[in-house]
C-alpha cells in the first residue's frame, strides 16, 4: 500500500470515528452516501474551460477510501452572542443562553471548535465559498464560522503598546484566537455581520479593531444599518438598509469588507418574479454610493449546498444555527450526525477540481457550475 493511500484510510477511519454530542424547515438532502462498491475503478477528467495550475490526482481506490465527494454539503455556522458563562450557569439546554439558543456561552463554544477540527473538519472562508474556491486539504472537510449582529463577539479590555487589541478571552474573537494559536493547521477564520452599532466597543475603537481584524484573517459582512426585516419592506427601504450599511463599511475599511449580506431573520426567504424589490439586496444606489452583493445567507437550520450543485442558490444560502437540543431539530449534534453518515463534503486537497463518484451525476444533472475547475470522477 502506498503513503498516499495509507494516508487516505486513516484519515477516513478517523473521520467516520469522530462525533459530536433559527428559522426551523425541514431539510432536503439530495447527496448520495459514498460507498466503496458504489465507485467506478477509472477516473474520468473533463477538461476545464479555463487554464488551472498543475494537476495533482489520486488514484480511484484513494479518492473511494477517503470518501472524497465535493458535491456534498458544507455545514455554514450560524452564532450571535457568546457570553462569559459556562454551561451549568444557564437554565436551558446545554450551551444554550437563551431559550431558542441563539447565544451559546463560551465553555460551549470553545467545545464546539475543538469539536469541529476532532471531526476532520477545516475552516475556510465564507467569501470563497461564495467563489467557488474551496482549498481544504485532502480528506478533510470545510467548515465556515459566522455571526451576526456583533454584540459580544468582539469585547475590547484595552490596546497593547505595540497597537494590537487585548480581547476579553471569553468573547468569539479572544476564543478564536486561543484556538488559532494551538490549531495552526485549522486555518481559523471567521466572517462577522455587523450592523451600524457595529461591536459595541466606541466608534473609535471599533473602527481600529475592525482594520485589525481584516489584517489578521478575519472578515466583515452587512447585516443591514438597522437590523430590519427585509422581507415585506419596499425596494427605497432595502436599498437605504443595506446601502448605508455598506457605504458604513467603506469608510471604515474601504475595499476591505466581503459584499455579502446575512439577512435579519432570514428575510426573505426567497427572490421571484413577483418580489423584484429584493433584487435591490444585491445591487442599488443610496446616498450617492452605488453597490453590489455578491450572496445573502439566510437564517438558520441546516447545511449548505455544495457551490457546484443545481440546487445552490448563492441568493438564499443555508446555515446551521449554533445551539443545542439534545440532538434533535437540527441543532448542532443533529446536523452533523447528518453530514457525518455521508453527506458531507470531503476535498480532494485541489481548489482547481471538481471530484466526486461517477454515480451521484449519474442522471447528468446534478453538478451546475463548474467555475472553470476540471471535473473529476471517480
Amino acid at each position: 500500500m502506498n503513503k498516499r493511500k495509507l494516508t487516505a484510510l486513516i484519515l477516513s477511519a478517523l473521520m467516520l470515528a469522530a462525533m459530536t454530542a433559527g428559522c426551523k424547515k425541514e431539510p432536503q438532502p439530495s447527496e448520495t452516501a459514498i460507498t466503496s462498491e458504489s465507485a467506478p475503478s477509472a477516473i474520468q477528467t473533463t477538461e476545464a474551460t479555463t487554464e488551472t495550475t498543475p494537476l495533482v490526482t489520486y488514484s480511484a481506490e484513494e479518492y473511494s477510501a477517503a470518501g472524497v465527494n465535493e458535491l456534498n454539503s458544507v455545514p455554514i455556522l450560524m452564532y450571535h452572542r457568546i457570553y462569559d458563562m459556562r454551561n451549568d450557569e444557564t437554565e436551558y439546554t446545554g450551551g444554550n443562553v437563551d431559550i431558542d439558543g441563539y447565544n451559546r456561552t463560551s465553555e460551549a463554544f470553545e467545545a464546539d471548535l475543538r469539536s469541529y477540527y476532532s471531526q476532520g473538519y477545516r475552516m475556510m472562508r465564507l467569501s470563497d465559498f461564495v467563489d467557488g474556491n474551496i482549498d481544504v486539504a485532502f480528506g478533510y472537510s470545510p467548515v465556515i464560522l459566522t455571526f451576526d449582529d456583533g454584540i459580544r463577539d468582539v469585547v475590547l479590555e484595552g490596546w497593547n503598546e505595540d497597537g494590537t487589541p487585548i480581547f476579553d478571552p471569553t468573547c468569539a474573537i479572544g476564543i478564536l484566537e486561543k484556538i488559532k494559536a494551538e490549531y495552526p493547521d485549522y486555518n481559523v477564520t471567521a466572517t462577522f455581520f455587523v450592523n451600524s452599532s457595529l461591536f459595541g466597543n466606541g466608534e473609535e475603537d471599533d473602527r481600529r479593531v475592525m482594520q485589525w481584524m481584516v489584517d489578521n484573517g478575519y472578515d466583515i459582512g452587512n447585516h443591514t444599518r438597522d437590523h430590519v426585516k427585509l422581507g415585506g419592506c419596499t425596494a427605497e427601504e432595502i436599498e437605504m438598509q443595506v446601502g448605508a450599511m455598506y457605504k458604513i463599511l467603506e469608510d471604515i475599511i474601504p475595499g476591505q469588507y466581503v459584499n455579502i449580506v446575512a439577512l435579519p431573520f432570514g428575510s426573505p426567504e426567497s427572490i421571484t418574479d413577483e418580489t423584484p424589490q429584493y433584487r435591490k439586496i444585491f445591487e442599488g444606489t443610496y446616498d450617492g454610493f452605488s453597490y453590489t452583493s455578491r450572496a445573502s445567507l439566510l437564517c438558520a437550520w441546516t447545511r449548505a449546498y455544495s457551490p457546484f450543485v443545481r440546487d445552490y442558490d448563492y441568493t438564499a444560502i443555508r446555515r446551521i444555527r449554533g445551539y443545542d437540543h439534545n440532538g434533535t431539530d437540527f441543532d448542532i449534534e443533529d446536523n452533523f450526525n447528518q453530514l457525518n453518515n455521508g453527506r458531507r463534503y470531503i476535498s480532494d486537497g485541489n481548489p482547481d477540481t471538481i471530484v466526486f463518484p461517477a454515480s451521484d451525476n449519474s442522471s447528468g444533472d446534478w453538478l451546475k457550475d463548474t467555475y472553470g475547475h476540471q471535473v473529476i470522477t471517480y
